[in-house]
């Protein structure tokens, strides 16, 4: 049976993997290293979560079994399981700039309409000998190919400048009309005021910008929360209208919540 990440005690009803390989390792905190969190294919967490996000993606984004989608970030495919199921008659494209990560998704979410690529980016967790800059990276697809795209825990892993070339990014990969479904972590009033508040929510962000604020100062990347004055200006001016209301997250202790992070839909105009 596979082992829980904070107990090590087997978890019933979940195997080990027949042929376990590196996947890498993921920091909970300066000092303590342990296996993914919660991007671990073999955590009882992984099918829950992703099936929590189909059904939103479903709901929100228009989501059907016909749909091309891309998944930015895929990681272990924790989305690519869901969607290796549901997109009976649609095509899948995932990228990720870990190297375990995507050769974990090719050897099991196999077949015909499902594609995953490592995208050589610089990335001070994942890949920090990257060769391309977050900052003029070019998505390897053509322009107008997906009627979805998603970024799910991927932009509080960002700096503010990747967080809007990425979005940039989006608009030109999707079709008119196509969805952009992303997660963030976003500072307003009612985040701040709980971060400040410090009574029922972890995050501290020891070190702050104007542009973002960062939990760690000595791991800058490992959650980041950036304003929504310059979000929403990035998508303007990116002509990806946002389908109001952002529906914010359970970590700022939003009474509206539908996830842990901050929910973005927004849609491409016909116009490009």
């Amino acid at each position: 049976m596979a082992r829980d990440q904070n107990t090590a005690a087997p978890i019933a009803g979940v195997d080990e993997p027949k042929n376990p390989r590196l996947l890498g390792e993921i920091r909970i905190d300066p000092e303590v290293v342990q296996p993914l969190g919660g991007i671990n294919p073999y955590s009882p967490h992984f099918d829950t979560i992703g099936h929590s996000f189909l059904k939103l993606l479903i709901e929100h984004a228009r989501l059907n079994k016909k749909r091309r989608v891309l998944d930015v970030g895929c990681g272990t495919g924790r989305m690519a399981k869901q969607f290796h199921k549901f997109l009976e008659y649609g095509t899948y494209e995932g990228f990720d700039v870990n190297d375990h990560f995507v050769d974990y998704c090719k050897e099991t979410y196999t077949g015909k309409r499902f594609n995953f690529q490592k995208c050589d980016v610089r990335h001070d967790e994942y890949n920090p000998n990257g060769t391309i800059d977050p900052r003029t990276f070019t998505f390897p697809y053509e322009d107008r190919s997906f009627d979805i795209a998603c970024a799910i825990a991927v932009f509080n892993h960002f700096e503010t400048p990747w967080v809007f070339r990425y979005i940039a990014e989006m608009m030109r990969v999707l079709k008119p009309n196509g969805i952009f479904f992303a997660t963030f972590l976003i500072l307003t009033p009612m985040s701040m005021g709980a971060i400040e508040g410090k009574d029922k929510h972890p995050f501290k962000f020891d070190m702050r910008t104007p542009d973002s604020w960062h939990e760690y100062n000595k791991r800058k990347l490992f959650n980041v929360a950036i304003p929504e004055s310059g979000l929403r200006r990035q998508f303007l001016k990116c002509r990806l209208m946002i389908r109001e209301p952002i529906r914010y997250g359970e970590w700022c202790g939003s009474p509206v919540a539908i996830t842990g992070h901050d929910v973005v839909v927004s849609i491409k105009g016909q116009w490009r």
